[in-house]
């Protein structure tokens, strides 16, 4: 909204001429590279290959009420071959849902509430490459689709008469079709230190987002971003038991840092996370999957805070 800063709003007779001068001035400041980074740093904010809900509030720039940042991700992953086969490809996938939702301060009694919605799914391969007894590398190509979708009210005699047809279907009120592509090296460290199972995992990300389709020509997005992620994982057996399974106490420590000249489109360019949770040996029942984990995490770096809960799987 920092684009109607200089425009005397209260002094708009709200004639059409005034409609089209508004929107001629938004589309000529409109930087499609930096919305588009804004949308494809929200793609992926993990490596590890938990499923997460997290809820992000960036700190409020002047003008804007209560931003709130809305994620769940869905990943998994698949390796073909065995253990023991050394080199494994592998294919994984990630389901993905986020909204993001703002407030914007115009003129007294004047502001607008939005929403945007994004929703899609990623497709990869890779392979791991092991280096000693507890190192590999992972280098994964992506691609996927995404759906981004804006949905506005505006409260007041100027924003509806004025504000609503003037960046509706420009800044408002518009949707497009996505895809996404892009390339990661993943590294995976694992260890037994004093009693703990430890796993390190960590990440540099690039992708891409283009607008394959959009409701108008002034909303083809396009940008890229680029991330580096890192997590700590410590698994420590108890006594405890679920029923007839063993339970450890599972403890969290990670970062993610965004890169690039469009760092902070999302309201925040860094945040760290750390986290509790339980975890349950289910091998006793001869699933693929050995374990199951379930915990809470805490959000927050300079420009951000919040929390995510936690549900993983080991095999």
């Amino acid at each position: 909204m920092c684009l109607l800063a200089g425009l005397p709003l209260s002094a708009l007779a709200q004639t059409d001429q005034d409609i089209d001068l508004l929107r001629q001035t938004v589309v000529d400041a409109f930087d499609q590279a930096e919305i588009g980074a804004g949308y494809a740093a929200i793609v992926d904010f993990a490596v590890s290959r938990d499923i997460s809900s997290a809820t992000f509030y960036p700190d409020a720039d002047e003008g804007v009420i209560d931003p709130k940042l809305k994620s769940t991700k869905v990943p998994f992953r698949f390796f073909l071959g065995s253990n023991d086969a050394g080199r494994r490809p592998f294919v994984q996938g990630h389901l993905a849902y986020q909204t993001l939702d703002n407030g914007f301060d115009v003129l007294p009694d004047e502001f607008i509430k939005s929403t945007w919605t994004t929703y899609g799914a990623s497709f990869a391969g890779g392979i791991e490459l092991p280096f000693g007894e507890h190192f590999k590398l992972l280098p994964v190509a992506s691609v996927g689709y995404g759906r981004i979708e804006n949905s506005a009210k505006f409260y007041g005699p100027i924003s509806e008469s004025l504000l609503e047809p003037a960046l509706s279907e420009l800044v408002f009120n518009w949707d497009a079709n996505t895809v996404v592509y892009g390339a990661t090296l993943g590294a995976d460290y694992r260890r037994d230190v004093g009693g703990f199972d430890v796993e390190i995992l960590g990440s540099l990300t690039h992708h891409r987002i283009e607008s394959t389709s959009a409701s108008n020509e002034f909303t083809s997005i396009r940008g890229h971003v680029t991330a580096f992620d890192f997590e700590v994982n410590t698994v420590h057996a108890t006594p405890w038991k679920a029923g007839r399974y063993p339970l450890a106490i599972v403890g969290l420590f990670g970062g993610t840092r965004i890169l690039g000249p469009d760092d902070d489109a999302v309201g925040f360019d860094r945040f760290w996370e750390v986290g509790v949770g339980l975890e349950a040996d289910v091998s006793a029942k001869g699933w693929k999957v050995s374990s199951l984990r379930l915990g809470m995490k805490a959000l927050f770096g300079p420009d951000v805070s919040g929390w995510g809960l936690i549900i993983g799987y080991g095999f």
